[in-house]
């Protein structure tokens, strides 16, 4: 199994022979998982009977005896976070962890269905929070509002003096507390030569940047978001080399926050960044012209996303078509829910356009769908 942590991704956009896609919304906390475990079992039981109106007994087990055990496996289901999504196909399986609520429920068909990943990342996506202070820090894995601190091994350079150890040209530091009391740490070596504590300071935080970098930036391809005090964050700008550094930032102090109130501010953070995202959609929906926008037309929106025509997709949350598109870009009406929408997304993905998922009150066209052209 192999953890996702972008979109869209290869993995997703490929067609295969066939993809069990299973949606799993979470029904307790992580330190209760039975409920989520037998819920899964349940999907699987239902994935099952739909791959075996299409294929052999035989080939349905293989296929889904890839995730024997991880109805028992309680680490996975103690990390669970709003929901997930599981994908099963001949050759491997993938999941996300969710920080939104989804619709559970199995799909079987010759492409992934993505259309419960739209909402969690189409404004803000995962990404790194790394918590600055001049002489500590620590990480956050975050996912939209929602983040969770990952357990750094020992040898990791939380600390300045864990760092730099000998190589300190400071002297010995102290740490206090000083002006209002709002717990930020004044530092000032026993010697007080102030340049030479800048100097272990921007050392420190080029040893943090390498680490980050070549530990989660690097593996991952991850955003990393900064939250510190604004002249931290600027001395860290200087010096980092991290292509991944997001300019996105939280400008307050780390130092003294609990886990639920780095939460709290970062959430602030995303919700200003979301709004604004989302209005300027609106507004860019608002202004394109009748002759590059579609709506609920289906042979016309099925042609444009072959052509690679559509820039922007939107759609009301839980919209569906019933049919399918053909190679040809034709749309047949037909029984089968969950394809049609979900062939238009991989279509507008793979040429690199945009997919909203949006409540219907915040849907700028009344049809439930509506596309923006390029051309």
């Amino acid at each position: 199994m192999k953890e996702l942590f972008t979109f869209p991704t290869d993995e997703l956009l490929e067609e295969k022979e066939v993809v069990v896609s299973i949606s799993l919304n979470s029904e307790s906390n992580s330190f209760e998982t039975e409920a989520n475990q037998i819920q899964f079992q349940n999907l699987l039981k239902e994935a099952k009977e739909k791959l075996c109106e299409k294929y052999d007994e035989k080939f349905c087990e293989s296929l889904l005896e890839k995730v024997d055990g991880l109805r028992e496996n309680t680490d996975f289901w103690r990390k669970m976070t709003e929901s997930v999504v599981i994908y099963i196909t001949p050759q491997n399986v993938y999941f996300y962890r969710l920080s939104v609520p989804i619709s559970t429920g199995t799909v079987v068909s010759d492409q992934p269905y993505i259309l419960p990943l739209i909402t969690n990342f189409q404004y803000i996506s995962y990404y790194h929070l790394l918590c600055l202070n001049h002489d500590k820090f620590r990480l956050f894995n975050g996912r939209g509002s929602k983040v969770q601190e990952v357990e750094l091994p020992d040898d990791a350079p939380t600390t300045l003096t864990e760092a730099l150890g000998d190589e300190l040209t400071g002297g010995k530091l102290n740490v206090g507390s000083y002006g209002d009391g709002a717990g930020q740490g004044m530092f000032h070596g026993h010697n007080e030569k102030s340049g030479e504590v800048e100097i272990d300071q921007i050392n420190y935080f080029r040893v943090v940047d390498k680490y980050i970098y070549d530990n989660f930036s690097k593996p991952t391809e991850l955003p990393l978001v900064l939250f510190a005090l604004p002249e931290n964050i600027a001395d860290f700008e200087k010096i980092s080399k991290n292509e991944f550094l997001d300019e996105t930032k939280v400008e307050a102090s780390p130092a003294q926050l609990s886990n639920q109130e780095i939460q709290d501010k970062t959430s602030e953070v995303v919700d200003e960044i979301v709004n604004r995202r989302y209005h300027s959609l609106v507004k860019r929906y608002e202004e394109t012209t009748p002759e590059y926008k579609l709506d609920a037309q289906y042979n016309d929106l099925a042609m444009a996303s072959i052509q690679g025509k559509i820039d922007t997709l939107l759609l009301e949350n839980h919209y569906q078509v019933r049919g399918r598109i053909d190679e040809n870009g034709q749309y047949h009406e037909g029984t089968e829910m969950n394809i049609y929408v979900n062939q238009l997304v991989h279509n507008v993905l793979k040429a690199n356009g945009k997919v909203y998922v949006l409540e219907k009150a915040s849907m700028p066209s009344d049809t439930g769908i509506a596309a923006l052209l390029r051309f």
